[in-house]
Parts: C-alpha cells; structure tokens; sequence
C-alpha cells in the first residue's frame, strides 16, 4: 500500500520498474531468438517470420484488454485495503481470459493462411508464414492467461513472480530454438516450424509457473480453485470498462504495425526482413520504458485507491522524464551503431543496408514512444483508458495516410514509410501529453471502485 508521506517517488518506481523490464525482455526474447536462428536460413525465412510475428500484436492487443482492466482494479483494491476484493477480480480475469483465449486462438489457426496474405505475404514467404503462425498460435493460447496472472500480481506491486515466470519461458525457448530449428543432436530439422514449436512450450511451461504460484499465494493474492467458477457481472463489466480501449489501443498498435509491413512487403523481401529486425531491436530499447508504464500504473492505481492523488501525480511526473530520458539516449546508441547490430541477426548485405537505412531514420521516433508509453501508464493506472485509445486511431489514420503520400505521391520510396512512422508517433504523443495535463484523470481514478461489490 502506498506511503502517503511526501517522499521521493523515483526509487519504488525503480524498483518496481526493474523486475517488469526483464520479464519483458524475456518475452520480447521470443522473437529476437528466433529471428537469430531463422536468419541462419536465409532472407526468405526471416521475413516470414517476422509477418507472422505481427500476430503477437493481436494477442497483445487482447491480452491487454484483460490484464489492464486487471491491474487497475487489483491496484485500487490492494491499495484501499480490499484482499479479498483483489483475489475476486483475479479469478474472474482468468476465467474471462480462459473463454476469450479459445476463440482467438481456434480462429487464428483456422484463418492463419488469409491472415498472411492480406499481411502481404506470398509465395515461399506465405507458406512458410503460414505454417510457423499455425503452431505458434496454440502458445498464444497459454500466453493470454499468463497476462491475467501476471497483471494480477503487478496490480499488488509483486513484479518479481512474472519475472521467474517469463525466465522459465525464455530458458525452454532458448534451449528449443537451436535444436529444432538446425536439428542439433537427436532432434529433426524443423527450421521455421520448428522456432514456433519451440515458442509455444515455452509459453505453454512460463504459464504452468504463474499458476502454481497464484494457487500457493505468494504475492499476497491467492486463486482458490474449489470456490465456484462463474462470471460476476460487476467485476466483469468493470474490467472490460477499463480494459477494452486499452485493447483496441494495442489493436491499433498492431493495425499500425501491420499497415507498415503490409506498405513494405511492396517494395522487396530485403526491406521487410530489414524492418522485420530493426522493429525487434526497437523493442528491446523500448522495454525499459515500458516497464516504468507498468511499474507507473501499479503506483498511481494504489495510490489512487488510497486517496492520495498528490503523489499519483508525482509518480506521474517522474515517470515521463525517465522514460524521455532512457529513450533519447537509445536513439542516438542506434544512430551510431545501427550496422554492427543489424549484422547480428544477417549478413546478407541488402538487408543491412536497408536496415541501416530504417534505424537511423526512425531512431528518432523512441522519443516520442518514451512519452506515450508513460502518458499510457498513467491513464491505465486510473482507468481511464480512453484518451489512448482515440489517440491511438488518429496515429493509425495517420500513419497509413503520410505512408502513402511520403512515399507513393511524393516518390520517397521506402524512405517515406520511415518518415511517416516519426510524424504520426509525434502527433499522439503530443496529444497525449495535452490530454494528461488537464488532470481529469485523477477524478477518474478516484471514482473507479464506486458501486464494485467487494464479492
């Protein structure tokens, strides 16, 4: 429960900031191991990976649908003194989680091929696509409730126990890859089908650690399975309340993304495994801040919960100037170093220079991530998740608009796509940062929990 003394904030965000960015960047390691082991294959089998890969965005986009609405209430709840209210939305977050993971994953598998091709795939690349995002989608399934678990346990402030579950995730994915990919020792060469084999153990094995923990309570919330399992309308409606701009936000995100991949996968092969990498190198520069969004949410959710809006808005304060800060100086790391990075995951020289090309480029738009991701803690942290969410689908407008003029109407090529990525990315955040100042926020936060039965 937060202290509601006048004192520093930056150092519980820190702490509560550090576990969240090595859970993530376990996750995010997923795809960086795979690409590594792909690009062994060839330039063909990296932008195949790299289109299915889109498909994490969707099921982020539904994960956070349920986590968000999880977090914020758990945090409110924890920091009101309500236990036994936190452990009730626990429970229904996952049973919501268990019902909607099926019909996306049965879905996904039934319309991976169209899916694919309407991303821009064809040929080899479709094939293949298609082939690794049917496996991998059985993986999505236990990764939807691994984000119910783990948001529940950030709403308290634990966010060790989704660290160690992610760490036994990215140990099984790690050890996986090589071997199912090339066909070291025993093991078949599997090659792409093999890399999403290897991916959905994982996430099969780092959601079997986040249950046994919720069942034995470590984290001071706790899953009773004998209890009844049935949905409450109450906690339900709340969290789909919260949590429903904040999916379609990331479904924005992943409609955004994709528009990228889609325009790109015009051009050349090179330039979609260049974006394909580079997008991935982004996101690891990105999990720092992304961890101060979650660690900011928990914080100002709690506080919140207990009254204390003064310091939800110091915490608020601090997080954005570390989240500029941390990003400001990974975009000009990748302005000089963008070559011997990209040579990490290839050697195929079009596809270096191509992604050269991409990161020096758009290496500027990390700094308007850097306040949208913080902005966005904030508002979920209150749950009041809508301002993201309109911000979120000007940016897609946006961006699929100056996509099409920069590099069509104005003869940009591929260097308009870059461009566009940086304009539409500095119109939301700025945006966002207008909408966060008029502090109305704060009175949401305050009124969340009214009328939530503590059943």
């Amino acid at each position: 429960m937060p202290d509601k003394k006048d004192n520093p904030v930056l150092k519980p965000l820190l702490i509560l900031a550090w576990p969240i960015i090595l859970a993530f960047l376990f996750q995010n390691s997923y795809n960086m191991v795979d690409i590594f082991w792909v690009g062994r294959l060839g330039a063909t089998a990296i932008a195949a990976v790299s289109l299915a890969g889109n498909m994490f965005y969707v099921i982020l986009a539904v994960g956070q649908m349920i986590g968000s609405g999880t977090v914020a209430l758990v945090a409110h709840s924890f920091g009101a003194g309500m236990v036994d209210r936190a452990n009730s939305i626990t429970k229904q977050s996952l049973l919501i989680a268990s019902i909607i993971a099926f019909l996306v994953c049965v879905l996904g598998m039934v319309s991976a091929k169209s899916i694919m091709f309407f991303l821009g795939g064809r040929g080899e690349i479709l094939a293949l696509s298609t082939a690794y995002l049917r496996i991998v989608m059985l993986g999505f399934f236990f990764q939807l409730l691994t984000f119910s678990i783990n948001y529940a346990f950030r709403g308290v402030g634990d966010m060790v126990l989704p660290m160690i579950s992610m760490l036994v995730a990215t140990g099984v994915n790690l050890v996986l890859d090589p071997l199912l990919i090339l066909g070291f020792w025993v093991f078949p060469r599997l090659e792409v089908q093999g890399a999403a084999i290897a991916t959905a153990v994982a996430q099969g094995a780092g959601f079997l650690i986040g249950f046994v923990i919720l069942l034995k309570g470590r984290s001071g919330i706790r899953l009773h399975l004998k209890e009844k399992w049935h949905l409450e309308q109450a906690i339900v409606g709340r969290i789909f309340k919260v949590g429903v701009p904040v999916g379609i936000s990331y479904g924005l995100m992943a409609t955004s993304i994709m528009v990228v991949f889609g325009i790109v996968a015009t051009f050349s092969k090179h330039s979609l495994a260049a974006l394909g990498i580079g997008t991935r190198i982004f996101q690891f520069a990105s999990l720092p801040v992304v961890g101060i969004g979650i660690a900011t949410t928990t914080l100002v959710g709690q506080s919140l919960g207990a009254r204390d809006s003064k310091r939800a808005t110091k915490v608020s304060n601090m997080a954005l100037i570390v989240s500029i800060l941390i990003m400001v100086t990974f975009g000009i790391a990748f302005v000089i170093y963008a070559r011997p990075l990209i040579g990490i995951f290839t050697n195929d020289g079009l596809v270096i220079d191509q992604g050269v090309r991409f990161m020096t480029i758009v290496a500027a738009y990390l700094l308007f991530v850097g306040i949208t991701t913080s902005m966005t803690g904030v508002f979920r942290g209150a749950g009041y998740t809508l301002p993201p969410m309109f911000t979120g689908l000007l940016k897609v407008g946006l961006l699929y608009t100056l996509a099409q003029i920069l590099s069509q109407t104005l003869e940009l090529d591929i260097d308009g796509v870059w461009w566009s990525m940086i304009i539409a990315y500095a119109i939301e955040s700025a945006i966002l940062f207008l909408w966060y100042r008029r502090r109305s926020w704060r009175k949401k936060g305050l009124e969340l929990l009214e009328g939530l039965s503590s059943k």
